[in-house]
């Protein structure tokens, strides 16, 4: 994708196969369209009078210039109300946008150079597009140039915009391949790939280098499967002279059988879906070193598959931790606690102090929040209301779910430390209530996004299939505790 920016001159003038404007709701034309309107011959007064164009969020309308403008092609794009305006608003009107332009170039005009780096990461995620598996390739009609027309230099912006976008596209082509071409090993070995080329630090840990260190439960979910379980870690180091690290964990079963408390069928196909959490965690620390923040940052990407074979972890098997405690396995399909239980005592060992994770974990975050927000819990309010401020400055939402002393009894067991499965009672809570019990005294934030990793249809940036959500939230965590 070849970026540029542009500085505004007369509309008419840029050179684009596609020019795309912005503009919020109204039953008039704008003044700002008036120079356009007369060299297309009135055209866009008349789209305007006959209400064909109005405005309305995420609306596009085409206008063929026929050699009246330098661009081939006029789109229309619609903000809404001017006091709803907003870098989300735009983001997905840009979003919309890039399923729709036509030909290589497109020329998008910023409506203020404050949104410069929203209208960049909505065309470069609405235009997404997972490249898939037929034996004849088809033809790929996205635009392959875009241009950002503003009235000053918004190089930086736009190139940060660039990174985030990458980011979580790299994360959706993860989540969107088959379990077959991306297992634990094959995943472990791309995350060396990717971090290496970023400048990170990778480690890899194996089967038989997670029992020495005692990563039981990780080792327990992966051993059912003739692919071993791994475990990654990607360290960045952009502030030196801090002892502040931010320690980011994501889940990455590979495929979830459920284990012995088998899935149903018409719920399997999607399974492949569940290392989610992991892509995202991978995605944001290449940006975090892509763009140099001056913060400190360790990623860790708990890696297995979940099968069923003789070697498998059966209903009730008890397995002692990676920070020492033992943990009664009495659900099977309740593995992603698991894995991350290991992935953040591992990362607050390695010097973490603060955690996020980020993982498709329950069922019941679905139930409590529909398909509009990812839920969060955390072991410290301040930490929490961090994590959801920088949700909220990407546009993805994270709603907090309480933490009273008296959730703690969802995880207790009868014969070990913790159990692993809350019956119905508190479901949406107890897996963050588990996963905060291994960070200790350590601030930590769970994101349960099982209800936001895939999505059923495309609308604004948010493409069909995976999503890549979270990943904007973990670089934009990092970017507030680098200031």
């Amino acid at each position: 994708m070849n970026i540029l920016v542009h500085k505004k001159t007369e509309l008419h003038a840029i050179e684009a196969d596609s020019l795309v404007l912005f503009y919020g709701e109204t039953k008039e034309l704008p003044t700002e369209l008036s120079a356009l309107d007369q060299a297309l011959g009135g055209e866009l007064s008349g789209l305007f009078a006959d209400g064909e164009a109005e405005g309305k969020a995420n609306s596009v309308t085409h206008v063929r210039t026929s050699g009246r403008l330098a661009a081939k092609h006029l789109f229309l794009v619609g903000l809404g109300k001017e006091d709803k305006l907003n870098a989300e608003v735009v983001r997905k009107a840009a979003g919309s946008a890039s399923r729709s332009v036509k030909g290589d170039h497109v020329a998008a005009v910023a409506l203020a150079d404050e949104y410069a780096g929203a209208i960049t990461e909505g065309f470069l995620l609405g235009r997404y597009v997972y490249q898939n598996h037929k034996s004849e390739q088809e033809a790929d009609k996205r635009f392959t140039a875009l241009t950002i027309v503003a009235d000053g230099d918004v190089t930086e912006a736009v190139q940060a915009a660039t990174h985030d976008a990458d980011a979580v596209n790299l994360a959706r082509d993860l989540t969107n391949m088959p379990a077959n071409l991306l297992d634990p090993v094959i995943f472990a070995n791309k995350a060396v790939e990717i971090g290496e080329a970023a400048g990170l630090t990778v480690e890899v840990l194996d089967e038989e280098k997670l029992q020495e260190l005692g990563l039981n439960l990780l080792y327990a979910v992966g051993k059912g499967s003739d692919i071993p379980p791994r475990l990654v870690v990607l360290r960045y180091q952009g502030a030196p002279e801090s002892e502040e690290v931010l320690g980011l964990v994501g889940k990455g079963v590979t495929f979830d059988t459920g284990g012995y408390i088998i899935k149903p069928e018409n719920g399997m196909g999607d399974m492949k879906t569940d290392m989610a959490g992991a892509a995202c965690v991978l995605g944001a620390m290449r940006a975090i070193a892509k763009k140099q923040l001056k913060v400190n940052a360790i990623g860790v990407l708990a890696l297995a598959e979940n099968m069923i074979s003789g070697n498998a972890f059966k209903p009730g098997d008890v397995a002692v931790a990676f920070n020492g405690k033992t943990v009664e396995m009495i659900d099977t399909d309740c593995e992603g606690r698991l894995v991350l239980a290991d992935g953040v005592a591992y990362v607050k060992h390695l010097g973490a102090t603060k955690i996020v994770d980020t993982a498709t974990l329950t069922g019941a975050v679905v139930v409590v929040l529909g398909g509009e927000a990812a839920s969060l819990y955390g072991n410290d309010d301040e930490w929490v209301n961090e994590v959801k401020a920088a949700g909220a400055e990407v546009g993805e939402r994270l709603f907090p779910l309480p933490n009273y002393p008296e959730y703690q009894k969802l995880i207790e067991s009868s014969i070990a430390d913790y159990i692993n499965y809350s019956y119905r009672n508190g479901a949406a809570l107890a897996g963050g209530v588990f996963l905060a019990a291994f960070a200790d005294d350590v601030p930590f934030v769970h994101i349960d996004m099982a209800n936001m990793a895939k999505a059923k249809k495309s609308s604004g940036y948010t493409v069909e299939e995976g999503t890549g959500f979270s990943t904007r939230s973990m670089i934009k965590v990092a970017e507030r505790l680098a200031k």
